[in-house]
């Protein structure tokens, strides 16, 4: 099983898809580190150079091999959420 303590989750506040990602994280009771890109340029700024697009929501995973992943797509944040960690 993947640590959640090594994912991020890349989103804007007003957002209505990270709205929806951030619900289903409080119900299943998952605590993600939230990165919030409007309040931090460099967040953003790593959010393009590294996962390679703007878009947010976006799941950044730190894998134990030391890669990275970007996720995109809310529906496919949450299935991961809940196939990995969901109880």
């Amino acid at each position: 099983m993947p640590n959640l303590s090594a994912h991020s989750l890349y989103h804007r506040n007003f957002c209505p898809y990270c709205i929806k990602v951030r619900a289903a994280l409080k119900l299943m009771n998952l605590d993600v580190e939230l990165v919030d890109v409007s309040a931090d340029s460099e967040a953003y700024n790593a959010l393009v150079s590294q996962g390679g697009r703007s878009m947010v929501p976006c799941l950044r995973i730190a894998n134990d091999d030391g890669s990275v992943e970007w996720m995109y797509e809310s529906d496919d944040i949450i299935d991961y959420f809940k196939e990995n960690f969901s109880k």
